[in-house]
């Protein structure tokens, strides 16, 4: 059960404090939700569970400096974000980016997608999704998986709302352009 905006700030002072058992009650809330968008994007469980461990470990940190009016989950996703994009740009490094960069979705209990789409059509998302550009996946990925609301998203990237909307906008058109020009290399296929 999610926590209350009250029992959040409660968890977060006595986190500030240096109580452990509060720091397990936070990590238990958020992990597998931290976990579930770090395999979105890195499709590597082993990566997403480093990832994870590392956005703990960097808010238990500057747990100091958290303002306890703010929710504590657009925070954890930020640090996330820039979790990835670092793992990102590491592998961009050494030659490996493109070639490993896919969402998989087949790791998520339920898989919500299969009762939507049949499976070639998660096929194309999965390829449209795999060809954005990061900003564009991570975007989307806030909005349609993580759940994040435009002003969550928005705390998060520290950007003003309409930034937020702008954004999504632009990767959902990337989205749906992408999707229609693989169903046409499909077409001109068959």
């Amino acid at each position: 059960m999610p926590l209350t905006r009250e029992e959040e700030k409660k968890l977060i002072q006595r986190c500030q404090k240096g109580d452990s058992d509060a720091m397990s009650c936070l990590y238990e809330n958020f992990q597998l939700e931290l976990l579930r968008s770090s395999l979105l994007l890195l499709r590597n469980e082993e990566d997403a569970q480093d990832i994870v461990s590392e956005t703990f470990v960097l808010f238990f940190k500057s747990i100091d400096r958290f303002d306890t009016k703010y929710p504590v989950r657009p925070w954890l996703h930020k640090i996330l974000h820039n979790q990835a994009t670092t793992f990102f740009q590491k592998r961009t490094r050494s030659q490996e980016f493109e070639s490993e960069l896919e969402i998989n979705t087949d790791m998520f209990e339920p898989n919500y997608e299969e009762t939507v789409f049949n499976n070639e059509e998660i096929g194309y998302l999965r390829k449209a999704m795999a060809g954005l550009d990061l900003d564009d996946r991570l975007i989307l990925e806030s909005f349609y998986y993580q759940d994040l609301s435009v002003k969550e998203i928005a705390l998060q990237l520290k950007v003003p709302e309409g930034t937020i909307k702008s954004r999504l906008f632009k990767a959902r058109n990337c989205l749906a352009s992408s999707i229609k020009e693989l169903f046409e290399s499909r077409s001109k296929e068959e």
